[in-house]
């Protein structure tokens, strides 16, 4: 009878033993799994192995030669010779589509649309034509290989005449965001009226 017992007890301690490996093991894969999913979602904005292409190009050459391409200079806001600078902050995905688009700095409302329509418009291209579908022309930003997520803001300079003079509102970009060169986008006076041109030109020197 006592040695039943003692080898009920020896079994006992077994298992017992075996249940804190159990439960390391089982909060570890919890804890990766958190981690893993975490890292998805991490938006990145710099110290990555690959950054994101835009037609095979750095975004500072390709996506800005697409911008400076396809915006148009609303004729309502030429008419009116509204000027400014909007900003738009996106996130490239990591399976190269574009999301979170905002303006986070803008001047007219016409403006911000325009600036907002063509980021949103996600081009792809073909012959040295821009072809505007839902198809991405984005390739992703990779650390080890693997997709990331990551943040930019591109400004867009709406001027006539060559001449600003600050109709913008304060740009409120993330600070975890890739600021981009501005892309200047000029357009001639004629449509506003001679006296409102002077105008602008007086308050842009």
């Amino acid at each position: 009878m006592i040695i039943k017992n003692k080898k009920t007890l020896m079994n006992m301690l077994r298992k017992m033993s075996i249940m804190p490996i159990v439960l390391v093991t089982l909060c570890l894969f919890v804890c990766n799994k958190v981690q893993a999913q975490a890292d998805v979602n991490r938006i990145y904005f710099g110290n990555v192995d690959e950054y994101p292409l835009f037609d095979g190009k750095s975004v500072e050459e390709g996506f800005r030669k697409y911008i400076s391409i396809m915006t148009n200079y609303p004729a309502k806001a030429a008419e009116k010779c509204a000027i400014g600078r909007v900003f738009v902050e996106f996130i490239v995905e990591r399976d190269g589509s574009l999301s979170n688009l905002k303006v986070v700095g803008g001047a007219d409302p016409i403006l911000e649309a325009e600036a907002l329509r063509v980021v949103k418009a996600s081009p792809s291209w073909t012959r040295n034509t821009y072809t505007v579908n839902s198809s991405s022309n984005w390739t992703p930003g990779k650390i080890d290989g693997e997709a990331v997520r990551m943040s930019y803001t591109i400004p867009i300079k709406f001027s006539i005449g060559g001449n600003v003079k600050s109709s913008s509102k304060k740009a409120k970009p993330s600070k975890k965001t890739i600021l981009l060169e501005e892309v200047d986008l000029l357009t001639f006076c004629v449509p506003c009226g001679e006296d409102q041109c002077k105008k602008i030109k007086r308050r842009g020197k």
